[in-house]
């Protein structure tokens, strides 16, 4: 069986989505009688086992004459099943979906835009889906109320590189990137974004409130720079600092930190918290969305909406005994998870979908489906206009 999957995320960032496609599609590329083909857009890391395909990039302009494009893949390698890391789509070829959240939808992005347009045109393409926590299945179910067959597998994380690493290792790390003088918080990820989902600025803002002094504070991903105002509001023996990191990096710098700030208001899973409990590092981050599924009772759960209390929770990390049960627990937390599950449910899912594709009714739909959708490139060229 031939399973084409669009890499059209690794094109557009390389944040939790990416890294969960590239452990991903080794595994199954390794699965006996399973043909892996990737259409590279760009960006796209060094997968073993997997066919790579050249393709052009993706733009949110012609999307419906994007899935003409892939369609011809489809047919031209004589693919029986096609998925995406994102939102894209060909015109018959049956398709199932990973979802990974309900971010926009939950927090009134603008869904008129034509980026979520094609998550809606996916997700109804879509015959099976797979959401990766339970909390995204029954957001994904309230949002889309006529779906049936979405099965639910979490994440893993790469054990080869997330795990407690040597004092020496850190003390290496925290010498070359200058944090080695004071204790240090990690947040990771981006601080800046519509409704301020992910709270970064939690942490700055209980910091420059009370004053706080303890720790610095190093930014791992997200926006290249931290805002002046951030900055210039925290007591002047904190340092904060933005850094781009390898995996082997990030490690080190989560198994060296007094604790991971993640006070997000949402997560599909929450890659972040589970990587830094591998890796030992003490969690303080809320019980909203999927994190409870991720975190258990491994962590400091705060509400994400109030400084005091992040501030009673930055108290608690000062304590060397809160801190090591916390990464005891977190160590045996982070344990039960693995690729396993996510892997076998996404092989299912193709095989599942590439039977169904077989049948009559199948056929019927998808014969309406393309029709439709090569109307809708007619109306995309025919109603552009140029901007330059």
């Amino acid at each position: 069986m031939k399973l084409l999957v669009d890499g059209v995320f690794f094109q557009l960032a390389s944040s939790g989505i990416a890294r969960v496609w590239q452990s991903v599609l080794p595994a199954l590329a390794a699965i006996e009688g399973l043909d892996v083909l990737v259409l590279d857009r760009g960006g796209m890391p060094a997968l073993a086992g997997v066919t790579r395909i050249p393709f052009p990039t993706y733009k949110d302009l012609y999307t419906a004459d994007d899935s003409e494009l892939i369609q011809r893949i489809c047919d031209f390698y004589t693919v029986d099943v096609f998925t995406s890391t994102y939102y894209t789509t060909p015109l018959s070829t049956p398709m199932f979906l990973v979802v990974y959240d309900m971010i926009p939808e939950l927090f009134e992005f603008d869904l008129a835009h034509r980026h979520w347009q094609e998550k809606a045109v996916a997700i109804a393409y879509a015959r099976r889906h797979i959401a990766i926590s339970q909390s995204t299945r029954k957001d994904l179910l309230a949002c889309y109320t006529t779906l049936d067959h979405v099965n639910v597998a979490h994440p893993g994380f790469d054990r080869a590189v997330f795990h407690p690493v040597g004092e020496e290792r850190v003390a290496a790390f925290r010498q070359r990137i200058g944090f080695d003088q004071r204790p240090y918080l990690v947040t990771v990820g981006s601080r800046e974004q519509h409704f301020n989902y992910k709270n970064g600025a939690l942490l700055f803002d209980t910091v420059a409130t009370f004053g706080i002094d303890a720790f610095d504070i190093l930014c791992i991903g997200g926006e290249p720079t931290i805002a002046p105002q951030k900055l210039a509001a925290l007591p002047p023996a904190v340092k904060a600092a933005q850094i781009s990191l390898t995996d082997d990096d990030l490690a080190a710098a989560l198994s060296g930190a007094t604790g991971l700030i993640y006070p997000s208001l949402y997560e599909g899973f929450g890659l972040p918290v589970l990587e830094a409990m591998a890796c030992g590092c003490p969690v303080v981050t809320t019980a909203r969305g999927s994190l409870p599924e991720v975190t258990g009772d491994a962590c400091v759960i705060i509400d994400g909406v109030s400084r005091p209390e992040m501030a009673a929770a930055l108290a608690k990390l000062t304590s060397a005994a809160v801190r090591d049960g916390l990464r005891r627990a977190g160590l045996e937390q982070a344990a039960l998870f693995d690729w396993s599950a996510l892997v076998s449910a996404v092989a299912d899912a193709a095989r599942e979908t590439a039977k169904l594709g077989r049948e009559a009714d199948y056929q019927a739909f998808a014969e309406t489906w393309q029709s439709l959708r090569r109307l809708q490139a007619a109306v995309d060229v025919n109603t552009w206009v140029p901007t330059t």
